[in-house]
């Protein structure tokens, strides 16, 4: 069940999260989300489960959560009513470090575009998804999964905040801090959000190899631009990229 009362109690946000709807069981929140468009302004609102079966990652990379354990949800934002709808992927991310943060004192880095790492393993992921004027974005944390939990597709390459910090976390109050941080960070300034993103990057300057439509780059990566591309050093020769698959 979902704990709506220690949720509002931690919910600071004015628009993100006032509208939710709970689903004891669904196969993805994204998919849920998107019947919700239809209907009158739907920016801020947010589909949450604790046992979402059939979740989904990039580029339709399976996402595995464990009942009652993960904190799966999406937040529907209409990109007309937000200043930097092209960054939403490094908004979301830091609002989900600095919540991370706040509830458990722990901190986790970022690896572009959308990983949450916390001691070189997985625990989050981040999927936007576009419909109509609205920007879907699909959150996945590992939260209070013991070892044992994790599915041995992804258990040596993924942790939990319960790993990590050995304590039980409120799953309603992480999600009031991330909406109270998204909301927050959709109303900063560009600057401050890429020099905020850069801080939490887990390889800045280090060299990294990036696929993009079936070939192999290979550089320095230096950072992001004001659009969020990636900007990588190459034989002294810069280079941007807007989308692909990266490996540290």
């Amino acid at each position: 069940m979902f704990e709506y009362s220690i949720f509002e109690t931690h919910l600071k946000s004015e628009k993100f999260g006032r509208h939710i709807k709970y689903f004891e069981s669904t196969s993805s929140t994204n998919n849920e989300a998107k019947g919700y468009l239809v209907k009158d302004d739907s920016h801020g609102h947010v589909i949450i489960t604790k046992n979402q079966t059939n979740g989904r990652g990039r580029r339709d990379n399976q996402w595995f959560s464990v009942p009652n354990k993960s904190l799966t949800f999406s937040i529907i934002i209409n990109q007309k009513k937000i200043k930097y709808k092209e960054i939403l992927s490094i908004i979301s991310a830091i609002a989900i470090i600095k919540a991370i943060k706040k509830i458990s004192n722990v901190n986790c880095l970022i690896k572009w575009p959308n990983d949450i790492i916390l001691n070189n393993q997985k625990i989050g992921g981040i999927l936007i998804e576009k419909k109509l004027d609205y920007m879907i974005v699909g959150i996945g944390i590992n939260v209070n999964e013991e070892r044992s939990d994790l599915n041995m597709e992804i258990k040596n390459a993924s942790t939990s905040l319960r790993i990590n910090n050995n304590s039980l976390i409120k799953l309603e109050i992480l999600l009031a801090y991330i909406l109270n941080e998204l909301e927050k960070c959709c109303q900063e300034k560009n600057k401050y959000l890429i020099n905020k993103w850069l801080s939490y990057c887990c390889h800045i300057n280090k060299k990294i190899k990036f696929y993009e439509n079936h070939n192999m780059i290979s550089g320095i990566f230096k950072g992001i631009n004001k659009n969020g591309q990636v900007i990588i050093n190459i034989n002294n020769e810069t280079k941007f990229i807007s989308s692909g698959i990266m490996e540290v």
